[in-house]
């Protein structure tokens, strides 16, 4: 039974056989073909000169930019008060009022004074009548010259007495001791002043100071006459120029910087005391070859750029590696393998090689606009 079995299995086995050689094959010619129709399909057609923008190599300066946060302050900065307890009588100012120096700003009240000057008067004129007629006494001996001098001594009391009188009435004048802007009003007539109460404010802000602090480790880097670049988030886009002045002869031991303070015109009075300027310092600064950052080709620490040369009436491009330095929005420093006046491709770097002909379509229009968010949100 057990041999019966095993010839009628090898019979089947044998039948099968012809059945998945043929299988087999049909797949192998199937896959042969697919092969050869996708190799024809992927095949790379024929294609002409790459089409590429170039730019010229310029100079440009660079700089090494410090970034801190300052505060603007004005140039000269007062709290009007009075010197003495006493009553308004009249203002003469409106808020925000701009004022040429020593103009009269506030009037207190002076009546006591006035009557003591009128006095302090009647008495000087007494003692001069009396040194007149003593000195032509003492000319002719009939007076001493004892008594002469203690009526010369009375009238030079008196000539003081005048001048403490009219120092007293100086006191009930409030004056503009520099030009400048005043600030709101912040009290009305009548008002009972004393020294301290705040009447206004009063700030010089034609040019205005900016104190920002920056790292000690540039110290070394700072100076008088620094040129700095302020912007406010009040005025978007635009760039406050100004000078370093000065630099704090002391170094913050918490915070490891120094103070540092520089000027800014303001003519238009835009520019506020305690307004937020974030404040950019240019240091060493030189004036190098630069190129369009999107003209750089980068492969892990070498960097390449793609010099154009034209003969013949054909463009090619050259593969160079070169150096780089700072950059700056849009530009990077080239500090050694191009040179100023090159022509360099600026756009079309994909698939670019070594050698190979293009075809130039444009020039290099610059970069873009940095992002605004409040142009952003129009």
């Amino acid at each position: 039974m057990n041999s019966l079995l095993s010839t009628q299995s090898s019979r089947i086995q044998t039948r099968c056989r012809p059945a998945a050689s043929v299988s087999i094959l049909f797949a192998v010619v199937l896959v042969s073909g697919c092969g050869k129709k996708g190799d024809v399909a992927n095949a790379p057609a024929s294609q002409g000169p790459a089409k590429v923008q170039s730019a010229t190599v310029e100079e440009r300066v660079f700089a090494d930019e410090v970034e801190a946060l300052g505060t603007v302050r004005a140039s000269e900065a007062i709290d009007l008060s009075s010197n003495v307890t006493e009553t308004v009588t009249a203002l003469n100012f409106t808020d925000g009022q701009t004022v040429e120096k020593d103009t009269l700003l506030a009037q207190l009240s002076d009546d006591e004074e006035r009557a003591m000057l009128e006095g302090a008067k009647v008495v000087l004129a007494e003692q001069d009548r009396e040194v007149n007629r003593l000195r032509a006494l003492a000319d002719d001996g009939a007076v001493s010259q004892v008594r002469l001098q203690e009526y010369l001594t009375k009238r030079d009391l008196a000539l003081q007495k005048i001048e403490e009188v009219k120092a007293q009435l100086a006191d009930r004048k409030i004056t503009a001791p520099f030009a400048g802007v005043l600030g709101f009003r912040r009290i009305s007539v009548g008002t009972l002043v004393a020294p301290g109460d705040v009447i206004a404010t009063l700030d010089l802000i034609d040019t205005v100071k900016l104190d920002f602090s920056v790292p000690e480790t540039f110290l070394g880097d700072l100076k008088p006459g620094l040129e700095i670049d302020a912007r406010s988030d009040a005025f978007p886009g635009e760039v406050f120029e100004g000078k370093v002045i000065d630099i704090d002869s002391r170094v913050n031991p918490v915070t490891r910087s120094v103070t540092v303070r520089a000027e800014i015109p303001n003519a238009d009075h835009r520019l506020r005391a305690g307004m937020l300027l974030t404040t950019i310092i240019a240091k060493n600064p030189e004036t190098s070859p630069a190129i369009p950052e999107r003209a750089l080709l980068s492969v892990q620490a070498n960097h390449f750029a793609f010099v154009l040369e034209e003969a013949e009436g054909k463009a090619t491009v050259k593969r160079v590696p070169v150096q780089i330095g700072r950059r700056e929005p849009g530009y990077v420093e080239i500090t050694d393998g191009l040179k100023e006046g090159q022509r360099i491709v600026s756009d079309g770097l994909i698939g670019l090689r070594d050698g190979g002909e293009v075809t130039v379509t444009g020039e290099f229009a610059g970069t873009a606009a940095p992002y605004s968010p409040q142009e952003g949100s129009k």
